[in-house]
């Protein structure tokens, strides 16, 4: 689900920071203000900065004096593929009876209530046994299924299924 990935962004860059000494330092901070943490419909969610591995020739725009500079550097990625399984802690449940596995503090993935045979039968039960509760209590490690993801803007909607 992490992976090693090139990523090519377009950087504004003050003209001020067009110096050899305050260009690279400059780049690093805006990748890591408006990239890292972030996430991208074909690329995932950003995680860390590796490395950066080009700098471009940047235009100038001509309303701003702002320098667009193309960069390309090296990223860990959080890209999660349909039918992965993984390993995650329960943080929260839903009012609609949903269950959010947290992924390393990375991902939230949301186990929709048809997966939760513990839950529902096909209506929801009024008088859930605690045996039931306890065995999904919050930070209780379980196994998730990836049947679903969507991005959009900058969130990405993982779905799943608890395994048994």
């Amino acid at each position: 689900m992490i992976y090693r990935k090139h990523i090519s962004v377009a950087i504004n860059l003050n003209p001020k920071y067009l110096h050899p000494d305050l260009i690279i330092n400059h780049i690093k901070e805006e990748i890591q203000n408006t990239v890292v943490n972030n996430c991208f419909n074909g690329t995932g969610k950003i995680l860390n900065i590796i490395k950066i591995l080009s700098i471009g020739y940047g235009k100038i725009h001509i309303d701003t004096g702002y320098s667009k500079t193309p960069v390309t550097f090296e990223a860990d990625v959080c890209i999660p593929i349909v039918d992965d399984i993984i390993t995650g802690k329960i943080e929260r449940y839903d009012s609609n009876g949903g269950i959010y596995v947290n992924y390393n503090d990375i991902v939230s993935i949301f186990c929709l209530k048809t997966n939760l045979n513990f839950l529902f039968d096909g209506s929801l039960k009024k008088d859930v046994s605690k045996t039931e509760i306890t065995e999904y209590e919050i930070g209780k490690e379980v196994s998730v299924k990836i049947t679903k993801v969507n991005f959009n803007e900058q969130n990405m909607i993982v779905i799943g299924k608890i395994l048994n």
